[in-house]
């Protein structure tokens, strides 16, 4: 009696967080400051931006990167590409590039000095380079569009900020993708809420590497990419720093304003997500924590409901499968309705639902990989190059 009495409680109260997120997701504001083609502030001259890309053997995709930058409606840029090793014709592109355009600089890395990862060393690399008053770090495989630049820079000189990181457009194609990064990339949603983010008197702090916008003032001042040289996701390591020092930090959505596809295979889900994760959460025991939030906020109630459905059906009708029933029908309904919010902000098919468990067990995996890396049983291998314990342990990093 008291394991059915405890385990109606706690699925009363999944429930219940379940409908009041349903209700939040649709109410205006919930999703904090939003950035459009349609809400850019008004803002003086900033200044020059630099934008920095690091790029690893991007040719295929450096030349539209660069292009859609190049495309801006902000004038004062330039753009700093810094090839790291690159053993394909992505320096050769960049060249061809920047021989018709002077706003574009190469900068080669030739060798990954001691204690760095690759890409905050790249970004380091770039920074130290550029001379811009604001710093953009933007990836290779990200596709801005025209008032890109302009909405980041006038929206932190608009509102004092220090620091802004956008949510992407995903760009999603095949069963895998569609069905379940929407639902891998609630669980950052959950944790790190874009209006704890920004609220100053909060400790939660997250940034998105595919869209860092900084003051250089402010760069310089927390260490820049070399205070976090050796985190394997440096872009949180690197917000929790501006945040912890006092400094203003900005996430928001950014709506149509740059696009990417993460990962184009359930591998490459795998080990992007198992990286997030573990640099995300930081340590074994949120880890756990997050996975057990996973399983009884996603899975438990599609597992209630299922059993009480068997259950009623089989005219074994309780006063506990009754209620379980009633509880998990709610819990469910809200849970669909507040991923469907979530699968069209970031311009996924909400029919894809229909798998949400599946998606919920695949989420699941990614987070026991995690756990296991931070235990230390093995690396975690990003972009061909594996990193443990904070080194990196193989030949030929990569980022």
């Amino acid at each position: 009696m008291i394991p059915a009495t405890i385990g109606t409680v706690i699925l009363l109260a999944v429930t219940a967080i379940w409908v009041y997120r349903a209700i939040l997701v649709y109410l205006p504001g919930s999703r904090g400051p939003v950035l459009s083609a349609t809400t850019i502030p008004d803002a003086a001259d900033p200044g020059l931006v630099s934008v920095i890309v690091p790029a690893k053997d991007e040719q295929e995709n450096i030349r539209s990167a660069l292009d859609t930058l190049l495309a801006q409606d902000y004038g004062n840029i330039e753009v700093l590409v810094v090839d790291d090793r690159s053993t394909d014709r992505t320096p050769d592109i960049v060249r061809e590039v920047a021989a018709s355009d002077a706003r574009v600089r190469l900068i080669q890395v030739s060798d990954l000095p001691p204690g760095w990862f690759g890409k905050p060393h790249a970004m380091h690399v770039g920074a130290k380079a550029a001379r811009g008053d604001w710093f953009l770090f933007v990836d290779a495989d990200c596709r801005q569009a025209p008032h890109s630049v302009r909405a980041g820079v006038n929206f932190l000189a608009a509102n004092e900020g220090d620091m802004l990181s956008l949510w992407p457009v995903l760009e999603m194609h095949g069963f895998w993708e569609n069905a379940v990064q929407p639902v891998a990339g609630s669980v950052l949603v959950a944790w790190f809420r874009p209006t704890w983010v920004n609220h100053p008197k909060r400790r939660t702090a997250f940034a998105n590497g595919q869209y860092i916008f900084i003051r250089r003032a402010t760069y310089e001042a927390t260490g820049g990419y070399e205070a976090v040289k050796n985190e394997i996701v440096e872009d949180i390591a690197l917000a929790r720093r501006v945040k912890g020092a006092g400094h203003r930090l900005f996430n928001t959505v950014g709506e149509d304003l740059f696009s990417t596809r993460m990962y184009d295979s359930l591998g490459g889900m795998y080990r992007g997500w198992t990286r997030i994760y573990y640099g995300g959460f930081k340590s074994v025991l949120r880890l756990l924590g997050a996975m057990a939030l996973t399983f009884t906020f996603t899975l438990m109630p599609f597992g209630v409901l299922a059993v009480s459905s068997v259950l009623l059906a089989t005219e074994q009708i309780t006063p506990l499968a009754l209620v379980a029933f009633l509880l998990s029908a709610i819990g469910v309904s809200a849970l669909l309705v507040t991923m469907r919010r979530l699968f069209i902000l970031c311009r996924g098919n909400p029919w894809y639902l229909i798998f949400h468990p599946l998606a919920a067990v695949l989420v699941l995996t990614f987070q026991a990989g995690a756990i296991i890396r931070g235990l230390g049983l093995c690396g975690v291998t990003w972009r061909g190059t594996t990193y443990k314990g904070g080194k990196v342990i193989s030949p030929g990093s990569k980022f």
